[in-house]
């Protein structure tokens, strides 16, 4: 009978325990971020009891950082650094500087953060990060995202399992609220950090947070609202998922760069899957261009659909989007890439405009220069090579061109001498 019986026990009780961390049950190396809060610290002991029911624990480091903000974070770090080996586990203290920030401060805090930690686990071999993010921090963050007007994958709030930085993270109290942990905390003999900053109403966490007990009263619970963020990032992952499979199927990209797709198959679809299949489309073209919002991607599917520009045109997230034949074309603006001349030794290569990866051979006598071949016109085009399917110049002039002196030894994917290798590093399908 499934009645939540096992949810319902002691948060350290080794069933609970056992099913709190069972997607990293046989991780040999794990790592902890921990700032000392009641949550990170709940996270630290709770990590502590469920090893000591391993026959073989896993190894475990625990990052705490000073972000430079707070004189009293040395203390706390050591703190949360103590309490680590006292429990067994390693311990780093990692420190940045994030003083005199005036704007942005919690987001930047994070970016420092999680950089910080990536390239200590990075050193350290670890591949698994373990947050104490619980409920209703879950709740924060979808209750931001909601005032935003957030679509369904924001509204997914935190997954329990995701990669950020070439990490996994993984957040094993996502569905634990924050009076349990601080309950759990007070059976220990450990005092939590006090950050100020978790009270202070310049921050817009701190202000939904100060909601949430009225919220509390009219029956928005943290608890209800982690839930729906569930089951709506439940079906994020199933869009996502076929999402992908149509886009492999009806989108093509070809060896510049360019994509190509049916608007009369794309219409067809509905509305929240045509969108993420522009929003897909839109991301793999523009390359190194911030991705367009998605009130943008919407704005731009119901052009689409209405036939609005089918013969001008338009310009989005650094792509040109035009219909031909009924065939969308989108492409990046040579105009916009910030992609300059780049020298590539032998034996090196080059990610370029986040497009396409070139490789250079390690007996090449000198190094070869990269730039976007913005001086190729349709005559030389067709001259080097013939035969070639229609492909729009501009995305011609947006692709990477291979040169050594005066001679040409790519274009796009297709290479013209021997010495170098270039190849698309996004995208499902190849016309050419």
């Amino acid at each position: 009978m499934l009645g939540g019986a096992v949810t319902d026990l002691q948060l350290d009780d080794p069933d609970h325990l056992n099913l709190l961390f069972a997607p990293v049950q046989g991780e040999t190396q794990l790592a902890l971020a921990v700032s000392g809060g009641v949550d990170s610290l709940s996270l630290m002991l709770l990590v502590a009891r469920w090893c000591a029911l391993q026959e073989t624990p896993p190894r475990v480091v625990v990052f705490t950082v000073d972000h430079g903000l707070r004189p009293a974070a040395k203390q706390e770090t050591k703190f949360v650094a103590d309490t680590a080996l006292d429990l067994g586990f390693e311990a780093q203290i990692l420190s940045g500087s994030l003083k005199n920030l005036k704007t942005r401060v919690q987001e930047k805090a994070r970016e420092l953060r999680y950089g910080l930690i990536g390239r200590a686990m990075d050193e350290a071999g670890i591949g698994c990060l373990l947050t104490g993010h619980h409920c209703d921090d879950q709740a924060e963050t979808v209750l931001m995202r909601l005032a935003r007007g957030s679509g369904v994958g924001g509204l997914g709030g935190m997954a329990k399992i995701s990669v950020r930085q070439d990490m996994f993270v993984f957040r094993p109290l996502l569905n634990v609220q924050r009076e349990q942990l601080e309950a759990f905390m007070a059976t220990s003999d450990l005092v939590p950090v006090n950050d100020p900053s978790n009270r202070d109403i310049q921050f817009e966490r701190v202000r939904w947070r100060q909601h949430m007990p009225a919220l509390e009263n009219t029956g928005l619970s943290s608890e209800m609202i982690g839930l729906s963020a569930k089951r709506l990032r439940r079906a994020d992952q199933a869009l996502s998922e076929l999402t992908e499979q149509i886009y492999d199927e009806q989108f093509a990209i070809d060896s510049f760069g360019c994509l190509f797709f049916e608007l009369d198959e794309l219409v067809r679809q509905p509305a929240e899957l045509a969108i993420r299949l522009l929003a897909r489309a839109l991301d793999d073209a523009g390359g190194d261009t911030q991705m367009p919002t998605l009130a943008q991607v919407e704005a731009l599917f119901e052009h689409l659909q209405s036939g609005i520009f089918a013969f001008k045109g338009i310009t989005l997230g650094g792509s040109g989007i035009k219909i031909k034949d009924g065939i969308v074309q989108i492409y990046r603006e040579a105009g916009r890439l910030s992609v300059k001349k780049v020298d590539i030794s032998p034996g090196n290569s080059l990610r370029w405009d986040n497009r396409f990866q070139i490789m250079v051979a390690q007996d090449m006598a000198s190094p070869v220069c990269v730039l976007p071949a913005i001086e190729i016109t349709r005559n030389m085009l067709d001259n080097m090579l013939p035969g070639l399917p229609y492909v729009p110049m501009q995305a011609v002039c947006a692709a990477p061109m291979v040169v050594l002196d005066d001679q040409i030894l790519a274009l796009g994917e297709h290479v013209l001498a021997d010495g170098v290798d270039v190849f698309r590093s996004f995208g499902p399908n190849a016309l050419i």
